[in-house]
């Protein structure tokens, strides 16, 4: 979500919360000979506000799992995880004095700890890696047909070497995804989705061998990087150069070949793009699970200290 304008309301009101906080923080403190308590009724107060603001924040993911409910936007839900999230960092500071303690508490602040930077860290790569996305993947696809635009990448790109070098028998995913395309079209002949095929060149020119092993080497490797059924051939680290063993080819190749580097670059955006999201959604899997550790390890916290008797 992008910090914008519609964010200003609640920045105000944490910012107020905050200082109010924070000048009743400083006269607590003043008035305690020996220091700050959890255990004091203020420090109990703090406690109870900042586990009430991770609560809250955490109500997102329960939100999240049950989307009819109809209490209110996805986007205000997100502002509140957002801004109770910074707010319960103070409190739950003044409620423990800004000091560690015991086992049980050391390993709750450094959750807590966790939990706050892995969530800054998603929220600032979500203001900024969207307009990279937008600026390096031109040609941006849906995350979950990644792999079927990929496969239909690499069946493009074997359409248009075999309609100069005849059918290439080391395609054989290709042609599975030809063959299963043409037997639909024969089974529904008035499909909207017909797509307009050529066919392999039955009498290959010796010359098109060039183009079959490039196919072969680097760019059937490349396309298919990354699919369940990848060629066995390893695939270039880099883009394949298509156009530059291929300059003095013939003319009418010319089209072909430049279909083949524009295969070769969607898929390079493709990676791309499966990179940048890796980095946008990443960091969940270890905010989630975490944020989840912390809120039961709270709550073992509350029924110790509410059990605890002194001198018991």
């Amino acid at each position: 979500m992008l910090i914008n304008r519609d964010h200003r309301n609640w920045a105000l009101v944490s910012a107020a919360v905050t200082v109010a906080g924070g000048v009743s923080y400083v006269a607590y403190v003043s008035g305690r000979p020996y220091g700050p308590s959890g255990g004091s009724w203020v420090g109990l107060l703090y406690g109870v506000i900042g586990t009430t603001f991770m609560v809250l924040a955490g109500l997102l993911a329960a939100r999240k799992k049950v989307r009819t409910w109809r209490l209110g936007s996805a986007q205000a839900w997100m502002k509140m995880h957002i801004w109770l999230s910074l707010l319960a960092v103070p409190f739950i500071l003044f409620h423990a004095g800004f000091r560690l303690g015991g086992p049980l508490t050391t390993w709750l602040m450094v959750l807590f700890g966790i939990v706050t930077l892995s969530g800054l860290v998603g929220l600032s790569l979500q203001q900024f890696m969207p307009s990279l996305m937008a600026a390096r993947v031109p040609l941006e696809t849906l995350q979950g047909q990644m792999d079927h635009v990929n496969e239909g990448l690499a069946v493009n790109a074997y359409e248009a070497v075999a309609a100069v070098a005849g059918v290439i028998p080391e395609a054989v995913e290709e042609q599975k995804v030809l063959a299963d395309e043409a037997a639909l079209q024969a089974s529904r002949p008035g499909y909207w989705k017909r797509a307009s095929r050529e066919d392999a060149n039955a009498s290959p020119e010796p010359e098109s061998e060039r183009l079959r092993r490039l196919y072969l080497e680097q760019v059937r490797p490349y396309l298919r990087r990354g699919l369940p059924t990848a060629s066995r051939t390893a695939a270039p680290s880099a883009m394949p150069d298509v156009a530059g063993p291929l300059l003095d080819a013939p003319e009418d190749w010319r089209p072909r070949v430049e279909k083949l580097a524009a295969l070769c670059e969607e898929s390079r955006q493709l990676e791309v793009q499966m990179r940048l999201h890796r980095w946008l959604h990443g960091w969940l899997f270890l905010h989630a699970p975490i944020s989840f550790a912390l809120l039961v390890l709270t709550a073992f916290h509350i029924y110790f200290a509410l059990s605890y008797k002194p001198g018991g």
